[in-house]
Parts: structure tokens; sequence; C-alpha cells
């Protein structure tokens, strides 16, 4: 479809999602979103989309942000004005399913997305829960109608099912073209609103450091409300998350923001941390002109300030008179701006590698890396703001590298379930990347989790009716969240079979000869076709979403058990040649 929009026009260049057919526009739209490095990895989690899938195509419960993500996706092959409505429609279908349904009537395809899900909302884990329709047509009213109408179905079943779950906020998502361009734009361009602004300041200073300069003011919180009703979101440009939305509650801190501008406007300053706003250009008052000029304005860190501000019933005298203190920060450099942008939001996942990002490990890990053929690592450190929306095809995530080195390392549950703690636990930052570890070992551990996640899409691209029963056992098995990770885990578990040598170290084990992530892939596939008929020994840890660690101690024994069992046939063949490329020291 020819089109005219920017990030459309990225999206058709984008070789890597074509294996994902109808669904590479919605995992493009979630990456572009949640500037996600490896959407291969979250593809493996996520996508539902089968035949009996009930209007579902992605289910992503995000348990470190509290955000669960429900998608349906369309592509057109023509210019429309707008979307099918019934495919919004749908959402409500999905939405029945997912949060009403009895769990026995749930089709095999779909439950382990709405086990996993009730899990989230039983553990209190889920904060907002997201409705996306995606598809590459403009938006329309009569598309938010009918998301707005899944948005009540939502409400109604979690009030009904879970009436005392803290979740925040519901959010009925049109992604269209608008939206597309919208977030591909903030992703080349962190600052979209760029007028030229006044704003009234009083008893301000200006600060200049390395590669910035700032003015810092007092701002009235009126001044907020008006920019917020004349920009809306494009005000967050530059923050991580836009506004969430506030709830009658004490414990939610925008109910507590409106609370205070509405009873306690004269102590808001006091009580507020103010805002990091990013601009493009600062003319600082004077006493001829007590009035603040920039050109360029986006909210780095203030979003929940700005929209609990003007959603509260402040009166206009309320609003007037509180104060909010406002860092007005320009800088030219990009790579400083990112920095500002993420020290300003230390809150979000997505960042927490970041902070690891000097660590001497992973400055050696990114040094190393630099000797292997065809491999991007870079160890946290954020790359170009075209890597997310034009992803280079040797970039080695450094998430996903976290959770396949936990994965081989018998840590499958902070692979799957706490990968956050991976970065903010000292205690977990060194299990998963102690001193000893190498670059060689790295891409060792990653390569097997990359080879799973392609034995799992190629087995789900085999139509349903053509599957042996055991490809359909195995299907029925990859289908469960956090399968990938034990297999990865159970592989592991099983090399000294595979060697039919002692593992004495297995921090010490990478490919002999110094090859590509490609390459390393192709020799952990040789070894896996023999391994999957065995996957189904595997389940009872997933039933347990592999925290319990008993059931993972056993299901990895009776798999383990297999594998030795089938090593005399084997061994001359697959085992021997994988052998053959691997090295112990």
């Amino acid at each position: 479809m020819s089109t005219d929009s920017p990030s459309l026009s990225t999206f058709q260049t984008r070789r890597d999602l074509d294996k994902y057919e109808h669904n590479g526009l919605l995992l493009y739209a979630l990456q572009l979103a949640l500037d996600i490095d490896d959407i291969d990895s979250l593809a493996a989690v996520a996508l539902t989309d089968g035949t009996n899938d009930k209007k579902c195509d992605l289910v992503y419960v995000d348990h470190d942000s509290g955000r669960a993500i429900i998608a349906q996706g369309y592509t057109s092959s023509k210019l429309k004005p707008s979307a099918p409505a019934n495919k919004a429609s749908d959402l409500n279908t999905a939405v029945a399913w997912l949060f009403g349904a009895d769990r026995d009537d749930i089709p095999e395809l779909l439950r382990p997305a709405r086990d996993e899900l009730h899990e989230a909302l039983r553990l209190n884990s889920v904060r907002q829960v997201e409705l996306w329709y995606v598809h590459n047509l403009p938006e329309s009213e009569a598309v938010q109608e009918e998301l707005n109408t899944a948005r009540s179905s939502v409400r109604a079943q979690l009030e009904h099912h879970y009436p005392d779950a803290v979740v925040e906020e519901i959010i009925a998502l049109e992604v269209g073209r608008e939206k597309l361009d919208r977030w591909y734009a903030t992703s080349q361009m962190p600052v979209l609103v760029s007028d030229e602004i006044s704003i009234p300041v009083a008893g301000g200073f200006s600060q200049t450091g390395d590669k910035w300069e700032a003015y810092c003011a007092p701002v009235p919180a009126s001044w907020l409300t008006e920019m917020f009703a004349e920009y809306g979101t494009d005000l967050f440009s530059a923050n991580v998350r836009d506004y969430l939305g506030s709830i009658n509650s004490d414990a939610n801190i925008n109910n507590s923001i409106k609370k205070t501008a509405e009873n306690d406007p004269a102590r808001f300053f006091a009580y507020n941390n103010g805002l990091t706003i990013l601009v493009n250009h600062i003319v600082p008052p004077t006493e001829e002109r007590p009035v603040l000029k920039v050109q360029g304005l986006s909210i780095v860190n203030g979003a929940q300030t700005t929209g609990a501000l003007a959603s509260s019933n402040a009166t206009e005298e309320a609003l007037a008179s509180a104060r909010v203190l406002a860092r007005f920060v320009k800088c030219s450099d990009q790579q400083v701006i990112r920095e500002i942008i993420q020290f300003n939001n230390t809150q979000n996942k997505v960042e927490a590698a970041d902070f690891r990002s000097n660590d001497k490990i992973q400055d050696r890990l990114r040094r190393e890396f630099a000797g292997i053929p065809d491999a991007d690592y870079r160890g946290g450190r954020r790359g170009s703001e075209r890597d997310i929306v034009e992803r280079p095809a040797n970039l080695i995530s450094t998430q996903t590298a976290a959770q396949a080195i936990a994965a081989f390392h018998a840590m499958p549950n902070i692979a799957y379930n706490e990968t956050r703690r991976i970065w903010s636990s000292d205690e977990i930052y060194a299990q998963v990347f102690p001193e000893r570890i190498s670059a060689r070992h790295l891409l060792f551990c990653y390569s097997l989790l990359k080879a799973i996640e392609e034995a799992k899409l190629e087995l789900s691209k085999i139509p349903v009716g053509n599957r042996t029963g055991t490809q359909s056992e195995q299907a029925d098995f990859f289908r469960l969240r956090g399968s990938t990770i034990l297999l990865a885990t159970a592989t592991s578990s099983c090399l000294e079979t595979i060697l039919d040598a002692p593992l004495h170290d297995s921090w010490q084990i990478y490919f002999r000869r110094n090859i590509t992530p490609r390459e390393a892939i192709s020799n952990w596939r040789r070894i896996l076709v023999p391994m999957l008929p065995f996957v189904g020994q595997l389940k009872d840890a997933i039933a347990g979403y592999l925290k319990n660690s008993d059931r993972t101690t056993g299901s990895l024994v009776k798999f383990r058990s297999l594998v030795e069992a089938t090593r005399p046939a084997l061994g001359a063949g697959p085992y021997a040649d994988f052998g053959a490329e691997v090295t112990v020291d």
C-alpha cells in the first residue's frame, strides 16, 4: 500500500518482521511504543494468534511495569478512509473470553495467556489494562466508540471478578497511521511541541553545565493546565510514559496531587518534586521583561503532575496560586538528551539496564564483543534514535542476553518473572554477570535462547491440520508462558550428557570457533531437534510459572533422564557434531 506515512514507510523496510506476517505491524507498534530492543523475544511470549484465538492476537503482561496489553491487529492492502470498526469490536469478544469465561471453556490456544493475566490480577501486579487496535489506516470516531465499549466491558469484568484489584486505569487505544507517526516522530525527535512559548516566572535563576544550560523557576499550576489543554499528550513526547490517570485512593500519587491543588494550593510547591522540561531554546527573563521565553517544550518528568492538575477540580484561583518548580533544560547533544530522559525517569522498566551501562563488567563485555564477527552488544547503553524503528540485524539485546544467561545458569524464575531485579539487585546482578563471564560465553547462552525462539516460530507456522501428534504436543508446550526460558534451562542441564564429559565450570563453556550469532544459533538448532519431543516433561514446572523450585527441579530431572536415554543413539550424530563445536576451559 503506497503511503506518505513516515512510520509505515519505515515499517515496510523491516524485513525482520516479515516472518510474523499480519502480526508484523502489531509488533512494530509495540516496539515503537515500549522502546523494545528485542521484539522477537516479546513475540515469542505474547503472540496468541491462531485459528481459535477468540479475536485476540496478543496478550502481553509486563509484571515489572504493571501493564497488561491486549491487542488486535489489522493490515489493509488498500488505502481506505478508516479501519473496519467490527475489528475493533472483536476486542469485546477477546475481553469476554480473557476475563469472564470459565477456564475450562477457554480454547487451549488462549488458556496460557488467560492464566497469566488472571494470576497477575490475583497478585495485584497489574495496574493498567490497555486494549489496542493496531492498523495501517486513518483513525476514526467509529473505531474509538467500539474500543470504548470494550473498555467498559473490562471495567465490568474486573468489578465482578476482582473487586479488590489495584487496576488504576483502563485504556482503549486505536493505533492507526496518526498514532504510529506520532510514536515514530517521538523516537526521532524528543520535542514535538515546537512553538515559541512565554512563561510567567518569578525568582528564577540560570545554570549551565557540560553540553547543557537550564533556567529554574516556580511556575503557576494554571500555566501547566493551559499547556495541557492546548497540546495534550504531545507535551510528554520525551517522557517515557504519558499521564496514567488517577483513582480515588490515598495511595495513588495522582489523586494526592489533585487533592493538594484543590485543598492546599499554598503548600503545593513544598509537597511536589517539580518538573524537568526539555526545550530547544531559552531566553531568560529580564527586569524589563519578566517572562521566560522558550522554543519547543516537552515535559521529561512531570507528566503525572501535569495530568493530575488538568483533571482536578481546583478553582482557577487555586491553580493560579499553586506553584510548581520547573527546570527548563536546553541541550543539543543527543546522547546527553537520552541520559537526561533516562535519569529523570528511574521508575521505567526498560531503562533499568542503563544504570549498569558504566559497570566494569559491561564495559569489558562491550570490548570483547568488538572481536566477535557480526555482533553488536552495547551492555546497557542505548543506541541511536533509529535503532528501535530500524533495528540492526546483529543487535544483541542487553535484556534478552541477561534473560538467556539467567536461564542457562538455572535461574529460570529470575529470567522470566523478575528480569528487572537482574539490574536493580546487586546480588542477582553479580550472579548473572559475574567477574568470570566472557563475551563468548554470553553468546553461547544468548544463541541457545534465540534458537529455541526460532524453533517455536517455525512450529507455529505449520497448519494445525498438518502437524504430527508430536508436533502438536510441542506446540501445546510452546503456548505456555515461560516455555522458551524453561527449555533453555533444561537444555543447559543436559550439557554433560550431550558432550559426554563433565562440566566443572558452566561459565567457561563457549563455541570453539569465533563465530557469528547466526552460526551459533545454527549450532544449537542441530541438537534441539532430537530434544523437542521431550518438552512435555517440563509442563509441571510451567504450571507454577517457574516460581516453584521443587516443581522446576522435578521437571528438569524427568527431561534430563530422557535425553540421557537417547545418548547411545544420538552420541555419534548431532550430539557429537555439536560437541565438536564446543570448548570447555
